[in-house]
């Protein structure tokens, strides 16, 4: 509501250049790192210097870039914004290894609570600076106030909850390094992939539709993202270092994945649901009338975040089973669909082409997500979306007549989001009881009791 488009347009494609050039997830050393089922003083040692080392490269290749940049005819402002995410990027390599630790010995909830502490916090100078006039580095100083406080706040924890393992000497290994390098090679590729994947369309937009196109664009995409945000922070994050520590015991693994899987699905529907049903009104909410344009390619993009979360839980189970150039394969497949489906439709059509060709992209993904599944634990995703799409369906059909009959677009706007929303997504899960009630109750208990016993 405070900043203008053009203000969204300037980050949007500084975090584009700035995610080509981030050599930290291209490296994957990260999910190596994670991928192994003992924790040692060398293995902490060397990630922390790998991953920190990693970051300085990145610093420096962004500035051997912005001249590049700069000549090829891109403003300055986009130029100067990449290189302070870069430079802000150094705490997050420093950062990663505290997080990965706790994640590894499944302390899930230190891990969230303090970044769900940070997140709120980081908003409060982006606040102060997009009040007194500071426009696009109102949305910096929040990444790099966020990356600050998870630097202190990870590190705090784990020294705290993790004894043992700060008990241990850090060392860099030369092995070890070598062994991280190689298994991050082929993650290193999936990730370049998915980020293609992932922010080729702001190029397009930007390029081909022009800028106040993609500052709508770009508002949708991230409303959209909403509930691959969700699914990623309460299940899927989880289930990579639960699939790493069963890749050795086939059935129990088979049965975790089947479960997962059915969860990702139960959690991305509902809020996708309540996105697609009130898309213009809480475009009008969240942003107010002049970012109107934005609510229709919401519904485009919200119908395709089903999809992604149930591609990144198949990618995690691939990486942490040692197989990591299936997320390769599933990444390459998507980002050359993107590019040559999505570049004409763009021409043809604008950013309806895009959201288009984004759709078909994902499913050329998925496809090849499923056929790996299959074989790597015999879990189909084409049974698994059976039931929950079929749920959505008569929720937004029963949402539709609801509507109508009880004159939903009469109540006030914050009313009219909430009403809607709600009687999707509640819509979803009577009818989700009513087909798969033993399922549902089975699975609701056991995440309770997960849950219960992690906190």
């Amino acid at each position: 509501r405070i900043l203008a488009p053009v203000h969204f347009v300037v980050f949007a494609l500084a975090c584009f250049f700035f995610a080509l050039i981030n050599l930290r997830p291209k490296s994957g050393i990260g999910q190596a790192f994670a991928q192994r089922p003992e924790t040692t003083g060398a293995l902490a040692g060397t990630h922390l210097a790998l991953d920190a080392t990693v970051g300085l490269a990145t610093l420096a290749l962004a500035a051997l870039a912005a001249p590049v940049l700069r000549a090829l005819g891109y403003p300055a402002s986009v130029i100067w914004v990449m290189l302070v995410l870069a430079g802000v990027g150094i705490s997050d390599s420093i950062m990663a290894t505290a997080w990965l630790l706790q994640d590894k010995h499944l302390l899930f909830g230190r891990t969230s609570l303090v970044s769900s502490v940070a997140f709120p916090l980081s908003y409060a100078p982006a606040l102060w600076l997009a009040l007194h006039g500071g426009g696009y580095w109102s949305l910096v100083a929040q990444n790099a106030t966020y990356a600050l406080l998870l630097l202190v706040g990870m590190w705090w924890s784990a020294r705290k909850h993790l004894p043992e393992v700060f008990a241990q000497k850090w060392c860099l290994d030369r092995e070890v390094a070598a062994s991280l390098l190689r298994f991050g090679r082929m993650v290193g590729l999936a990730s370049i992939a998915a980020i293609v994947a992932t922010q080729f369309d702001n190029l397009l937009v930007g390029t081909f539709v022009g800028v106040a196109a993609l500052g709508y664009y770009d508002r949708a995409y991230r409303i959209a993202q909403w509930p691959t945000l969700l699914v990623y922070s309460v299940t899927t994050r989880a289930a990579f270092y639960t699939y790493a520590r069963l890749q050795d015991d086939p059935a129990r693994l088979q049965r975790t994945v089947s479960l997962s899987t059915w969860l990702v699905t139960i959690a991305a529907l509902p809020l996708a649901l309540a996105i697609f049903v009130t898309a213009p009104d809480l475009v009008r909410l969240l942003y107010g009338e002049r970012w109107l344009p934005s609510a229709l390619f919401v519904r485009f993009l919200a119908i395709y975040s089903v999809l992604r979360p149930l591609q990144e839980a198949a990618n995690s189970l691939f990486t942490a089973a040692g197989r990591p150039q299936r997320t390769a394969t599933v990444a390459g497949s998507q980002a050359l669909t993107l590019m040559m489906v999505a570049t004409p439709l763009t021409l043809a059509w604008g950013s309806v082409g895009t959201c288009v060709g984004v759709g078909i992209s994902f499913a050329v993904g998925l496809a090849f997500a499923h056929r790996y599944m299959r074989d790597t634990v015999s879990v189909s995703l084409v049974r698994t979306l059976a039931v929950p799409a079929a749920a959505a369906l008569v929720s937004l059909g029963a949402c539709a007549l609801v509507t109508r009959v009880a004159q939903l677009d009469a109540l006030p706007l914050l009313a009219r989001v909430a009403s809607r929303g709600a009687l999707a997504a509640g819509m979803f899960f009577l009818v989700m009881l009513a087909l798969e009630r033993k399922r549902f109750s089975a699975a609701a208990g056991q995440v309770l009791r997960l849950l219960i016993s992690r906190t």
